[in-house]
């Protein structure tokens, strides 16, 4: 991307070539008029359009804040930084149970520590469904996200004792109730009457 001097520079040398190359000229005048010879009104007015120009895009050029950063970075404003955040998690979830599921037996002990720290990320997505709740503005649909979140997060504790004993079966059972839990949440926030 070229910087904004860059671009002053060129619409200036832009605008005063084609100030010259359409300036009115009298009969008596030759065409072959060079930029030396430009009057002092060409360059007042070559000036003032540079100065608008750089003016303007100096304001368009200048990223936003949130724009500047990419979705992991925290590009998104709250809210839909959260939510996103939450919908990986829950996708993360099954691709570790659908692992464990399948293939408990190629699963090594640092596989199950990442397990073991994956499992404090799906507890912290609790904190971001807090945050996402706060837009739920049925009462009874708000309640019932909070007790999904107390319920998930003491689920994903009780999590970590079968996956310290490499438990498959136990650490299966507890991933699916707590997918079921961000099901569940996840339809709380729907605000679209049943009857459409």
């Amino acid at each position: 991307m070229k910087s904004p001097s860059t671009l002053i520079a060129l619409t200036a040398l832009c605008q005063s070539a084609s100030t010259l190359a359409f300036a009115p000229t009298s009969t008596g005048e030759r065409a072959s008029k060079t930029r030396c010879e430009a009057s002092r009104r060409d360059f007042l007015s070559t000036a003032v359009t540079t100065a608008g120009i750089a003016a303007s895009s100096a304001t368009l050029l200048t990223p936003l804040p949130g724009a500047a950063k990419g979705l992991g970075e925290g590009g998104l404003p709250d809210g839909a930084a959260q939510f996103s955040r939450v919908i990986k998690v829950k996708a993360q979830l099954k691709s570790v149970a659908k692992r464990v599921a399948e293939q408990p037996d190629d699963i090594t002990k640092e596989e199950w520590d990442k397990i073991d720290d994956f499992l404090r990320t799906v507890y912290s997505a609790g904190n971001d469904m807090k945050v996402i709740s706060k837009g739920i503005f049925d009462p009874s649909k708000k309640e019932k996200a909070d007790e999904d979140i107390k319920l998930l997060q003491k689920v994903v504790q009780a999590a970590q004792k079968p996956v310290a004993q490499k438990d498959v079966k136990g650490f299966s059972a507890i991933a699916s109730k707590a997918d079921g839990l961000f099901d569940d949440f996840l339809d709380q926030l729907r605000d679209v009457p049943d009857e459409l």
